[in-house]
């Protein structure tokens, strides 16, 4: 990428991080494939026009993900949080049961459906 485009995009992005706002340092900045090149099904394009500068652990958290889907994922973290902090604190504290094995079973049977996947509810 030619080092004039990286400019222009320093200066478009405000010298932020495209996806957190962040601000960007030399030492923490990537250029990220805005449509991750290992995505064929996007068809992503190794050109500028699928380039923008993000923080480096932002772009480690994105992966592989398009922005969309990253978005949608740190929605879902947002909305989890409660639980998930519940689930930290029990875990830490040691509050785990254990379960014998006919009881999970049991359990497998009333929540999953035949491929062991969870049942959605919802």
């Amino acid at each position: 990428m030619p080092l004039e485009h990286i400019r222009g995009l320093v200066v478009a992005q405000q010298g932020r991080c495209a996806i957190s706002g962040l601000p960007l340092d030399p030492r923490d900045v990537n250029a990220d494939h805005i449509n991750p090149l290992s995505r064929k099904e996007l068809s992503p394009s190794r050109g500028i026009a699928n380039v923008w500068l993000v923080h480096k652990k932002i772009n480690a958290m994105k992966g592989s993900l398009t922005y969309d889907e990253l978005v949608a994922f740190a929605k879902l973290l947002v909305e989890h949080e409660a639980t998930s902090r519940r689930y930290l604190a029990e875990i830490q504290a040691g509050g785990i049961e254990k379960i014998p094995k006919a009881a999970f079973d049991k359990w497998l049977t009333d929540n999953c459906d035949e491929n062991g996947r969870i049942k959605d509810g919802k």
